[in-house]
């Protein structure tokens, strides 16, 4: 059997990318354009998809659209002929991209989300070949976790799917352990709170008061948006995270 190599696991399987320097993990990205629910609630005004973040970058910079479309339909395709292969792969480029970065984060979806209960099956595949890395998948397509979970069980360990509400100030999805929010500043936070918005380059947060008397000019100079030490994100143990909306 020949040795993979990361051009090949790249050219069949999609780019698994070693993210930013405001989040810890590694990520794997699809086009945004392409959701299953996402592409409806995106002209749903309150929705968290209506500003979605992926889609405007897509239509800003066309060499990332060609790259998010080619690893949707890589992957699309090698899940359809051979689920493993395709898991193997994703999981040979994670475990390079964590030890290269000294990490064992990966992110599912920065951009995107899942097409089917086949594709979640093959990311659990890749989460059950990596225990040593913890796996977050934040998704709005609850009926295909629902599906699998019907079909396969629960997800590993290793592995948090989190159902997102899909409108802003919503409560927590019911019927899932893990799951996130978006709301609005000053409006009740449902379990905690992502603190990314206040955290600066420094990984430090900020106080609340000394955040909101801060100039644009300042905020700037201190580069907010990192996750810091924090990984609830990556964690069961949190049940619901809810992100201020920006």
């Amino acid at each position: 059997m020949e040795k993979l190599t990361v051009k090949a696991a790249v050219e069949q399987s999609g780019k698994v990318s070693l993210g930013n320097t405001k989040m810890p993990s590694t990520t794997f990205a699809i086009s945004a354009k392409h959701c299953k629910v996402g592409s409806k609630l995106i002209n749903v005004e309150g929705s968290t998809c209506s500003r979605c973040y992926a889609v405007k970058i897509q239509k800003l910079r066309p060499s990332v659209d060609k790259g998010w479309t080619n690893n949707l339909f890589k992957a699309v395709k090698l899940i359809d002929d051979n689920p493993k292969l395709w898991a193997k792969m994703q999981a040979f480029q994670i475990r390079r991209g964590c030890d290269k970065l000294g990490i064992h984060n990966h992110r599912w979806f920065d951009s995107g989300d899942l097409q089917s209960v086949a594709m979640l099956r093959a990311i659990v595949l890749c989460a059950d070949m990596t225990p040593e890395i913890d796996h977050w998948l934040p998704t709005r397509e609850a009926k295909i976790v629902k599906d699998y979970r019907k079909q396969y069980g629960q997800e590993p360990d290793n592995l948090v799917i989190r159902v997102s509400a899909t409108m802003i100030s919503d409560k927590p999805v019911a019927g899932h352990a893990n799951t996130s929010t978006v709301h609005k500043h000053g409006e009740q936070v449902h379990g905690k709170e992502c603190l990314a918005y206040r955290t600066n380059k420094d990984n430090a947060v900020v106080p609340l008061d000394t955040f909101k008397a801060m100039t644009r000019p300042e905020k700037k100079e201190q580069d907010f948006g990192h996750c810091g030490d924090c990984r609830a994100c990556w964690s069961k143990d949190v049940g619901n995270i809810s992100y201020p909306l920006h």
